[in-house]
């Protein structure tokens, strides 16, 4: 990784940009591609697979995404996520039938431009969405969809949520090219409302850096989401490690009860990610286990929760959303959290940890 030219050295970070420009960035998304959503998707509609391939971030956006593309791709075409490295290593059987859709911000990881000179090379329909200045490897595409410029922060963010925009948008519009019902219809409107949501918590970000001040100092932080939730635990826990090195890992709601949930204690914060959906029952138990085991737990919620909300040591409510949209709105108290948390911990989040000389020394001896 080839550091920023120029580094911030305080508050405002780059990263704390990219993140309070998020609901302007993903506006403009709902507006920018609503055309070419509808052709792409159109195209998509006559595939036998769909799959989503990424790495890093990407891959926790695959994840989200393969929820939304299942929900509208009905029942003739088969929609899998696969991680680049494994898209690379374990390919599929792609042919003309198929469609690969690679998200890479920079568009420079080297699996994820393989995976798309593979697909290319078997005949697949190739979608890239990166950034507005991607590599000229991922530029082969045949269709690229552009979100951000690249991200000056090395914790990325904004790339993350205007590829989820775009990917909803694909996702939507494909069950409309399928055969639009009034369900389908219903959640292509809510989708515009994610930037409301968005711009709200943002406006509420003192409750979470307050939250951190109680909480910061915590030796492992465990963060827990079900469904399209999932990737959103598992890329606040990446989020953590790259900004302030801190201790912590992202989980399934119920792979946390069976083994994981062993390990915690009075040292941890566990955030559950908990809007209205088929884990909130499990978040309840986890909820009360956790206070019996001493572990503060941080509840993202739905407003107007009343029963998680109590059982809470704290709660953050956001703005209804369709349980399948809430990840473009989940993941950002997520982002405020980390980012806060490295303000606390004295840490600069924009680095990749490339300001500790040993990290430095280690990242030698790998590419991406």
């Amino acid at each position: 990784m080839t550091l920023q030219q120029e580094i911030r050295q305080g508050h405002p970070y780059f990263m704390y940009d990219a993140i309070t420009g998020q609901p302007e960035a993903m506006s403009q998304m709902l507006e920018r591609h609503a055309d070419a959503a509808k052709e792409v998707a159109a195209q998509l509609a006559s595939k036998r697979h769909i799959y989503i391939v990424g790495i890093g971030t990407s891959w926790h956006a695959v994840l989200v995404a393969e929820h939304w593309f299942r929900r509208f791709a009905g029942p003739n075409i088969q929609v899998q996520g696969w991680h680049s490295f494994e898209f690379c290593g374990y390919p599929p059987s792609l042919g003309p039938e198929d469609a690969v859709i690679i998200l890479s911000h920079r568009g420079t990881k080297t699996y994820s431009f393989l995976a798309l000179e593979l697909a290319k090379e078997r005949g697949a329909y190739t979608v890239a969405v990166t950034s507005t200045d991607p590599g000229p490897r991922l530029q082969v595409a045949d269709v690229s969809l552009h979100t951000v410029p690249p991200e000056r922060s090395s914790a990325f963010t904004i790339s993350y949520t205007t590829a989820l925009t775009v990917l909803g948008m694909l996702a939507s519009e494909l069950g409309a090219a399928l055969g639009d019902d009034g369900e389908t219809a219903r959640l292509r409107d809510q989708l515009l409302d994610v930037p409301g949501a968005v711009a709200d918590i943002i406006d509420r970000e003192q409750a979470i850096a307050d939250l951190v001040e109680a909480y910061g100092d915590r030796q492992r932080f465990i963060s827990v989401g079900w469904g399209p939730n999932t990737g959103n635990a598992y890329e606040v826990a990446l989020k953590i490690k790259e900004t302030s090195a801190s201790d912590c890992e992202g989980l399934q709601v119920e792979q946390l009860l069976h083994g994981p949930f062993c390990s915690l204690d009075d040292q941890c914060l566990v955030t559950l990610i908990a809007p209205p959906g088929p884990g909130y029952q499990r978040s309840l138990d986890i909820a009360r286990a956790s206070e019996a085991a001493g572990a503060p737990v941080w509840a993202l919620v739905q407003e107007g929760d009343e029963e998680l909300s109590s059982l809470a040591s704290a709660s953050f409510a956001m703005k209804p959303l369709p349980e399948l949209w809430s990840p473009l709105a989940c993941v950002v108290p997520l982002q405020l959290f980390t980012y806060h948390l490295a303000l606390h911990r004295g840490k600069h989040p924009d680095l990749f940890q490339q300001d500790n000389p040993k990290q430095a020394a280690a990242r030698a001896h790998y590419g991406l």
